[in-house]
C-alpha cells in the first residue's frame, strides 16, 4: 500500500491515511486534529486504545519530506505484524502524527501556487525563498519556533507564542493526552538524536539520555550534545521544549537523512532512512515499560 522510493503529494498522503485506517480498522482510529491555514486537514492515526501514549509527529517543517511518507509505512508495517509488539499495545498506544504542516509540504513539493488563499501566497512569494526549500507553513511562520516554553522569542510573522493552526492543534493532542509516555519529533538532516533540554533538571536530562542511546542502538545516529540543543537564540520555542517543560516526560528530536543532503530530498533516502528509524517508535515503548 506504502511504496518508498516515490514522491506522494497531500492528497495522496491523505488516501493512504484513509486506506490504511479502512484495511487495519480493528487497530487504527484516524482523528483530524485540526485544519492547516490553507484549510488542508491534519491527520493523527492512533494504534491502540489506550491513554498511555507515544506521541510522533513528522512533517512540522515543510521541506522535510522523507519523514511523513516514512511514518505511514512504519504505521502499515506495525499493522501487518502487530504480534511483534501485541503485548505492548495492551498497555500503551502509539499516535501518529506523520503530516503537521501540510500546507508547507505542498509548497516544497508543487510550489506557491499550491496555496489556495490569495493573501498567503501574495504574502509569502514576497519572501524570494525557493519553494524547493520553503520550511514554514503557509502564512510564513516556522511552526518548531511557535510553541509556549521558555526558550520562546517573536520572530518573523509569528505574533505571539501557539499563534499557528498547526501548533495549537498538536499542543491540543498534547493535552488530550495528558498520560502519554513520551513524544518523538522526527526532522531532517543529521542522522542524530536530540535529547538534552536546557530548561530540564539533570534526572531528566540522564534519563533522556539513556533512552537517546537505547535508539541509538538502532539508528546508528550521532547523539547530540547539551551545547547543540539551540544553534542560536532563535533556534527555541520547538515542540520537544513545550512537551517536556510542560508535561516533564521524554521529548527526543529524530534528524534524519544525511546532513549533506540538499532539498529537494531525493526519494532514494527512503528506503534507507526506513531501515534506520522504522524500529524507534516500537522501542521506545519497550524501553519504557521496563523502567
Amino acid at each position: 500500500m506504502v511504496k518508498l522510493n516515490q514522491t506522494y503529494t497531500y492528497d495522496e498522503i491523505m488516501q493512504c491515511i484513509y486506506e490504511l485506517e479502512c484495511r487495519f480498522s480493528d487497530l487504527l482510529k484516524l482523528s483530524v486534529i485540526g485544519y492547516s491555514h490553507d484549510e488542508r486537514k491534519i491527520p493523527m492515526l492512533q494504534m491502540g486504545t489506550s491513554e498511555k501514549c507515544l506521541i510522533c509527529s513528522a512533517g512540522i517543517h515543510g521541506r522535510e519530506s522523507i519523514n511523513p511518507i516514512l511514518m505511514l509505512k512504519i504505521i502499515e508495517d506495525y499493522c501487518i505484524c502487530p504480534e511483534s509488539g501485541s503485548k505492548l499495545l495492551e498497555e500503551y498506544s502509539l499516535c501518529f502524527l506523520p503530516l503537521m504542516n501540510p500546507d508547507g509540504y505542498e509548497i516544497a513539493l508543487c510550489g506557491y501556487q499550491s496555496i489556495r488563499n490569495p493573501i498567503y501566497r501574495h504574502t509569502i512569494l514576497m519572501d524570494g525563498i525557493p519553494y524547493e526549500e520553503w520550511k514554514f507553513n503557509g502564512r510564513g511562520v516556522d511552526i518548531n519556533r511557535n510553541f509556549p516554553c521558555k526558550s520562546f522569542r517573536v520572530q518573523g510573522r509569528m505574533l505571539y507564542p501557539g499563534s499557528e493552526n498547526e501548533t495549537q492543534a498538536l499542543i491540543g493532542v498534547f493535552r488530550q493526552f495528558p498520560n502519554s509516555v513520551g513524544y518523538i519529533d522526527f526532522h531532517s538532516r543529521g542522522q542524530i538524536i536530540y535529547y538534552f533540554r536546557n530548561a530540564m533538571p539533570a534526572s531528566y536530562n540522564k534519563e533522556s539520555e539513556r533512552m537517546a542511546k537505547h535508539l541509538q542502538s538502532l539508528a546508528h545516529y550521532d547523539l547530540g550534545s547539551s551545547a547543540e540543543e539551540f544553534g542560536d537564540v532563535s533556534s527555541g520555542g520547538n515542540s520537544v521544549n513545550y512537551y517536556s517543560e510542560i508535561f516533564k516526560k521524554l521529548a527526543l528530536t529524530v534528524e534524519t537523512v544525511a546532513d549533506e543532503a540538499v532539498f529537494p530530498l531525493d526519494t532514494e533516502y527512503q528506503i534507507h532512512t526506513y531501515e534506520e528509524i522504522k524500529k524507534i517508535p516500537f522501542s521506545f515503548l519497550e524501553k519504557y515499560s521496563k523502567k
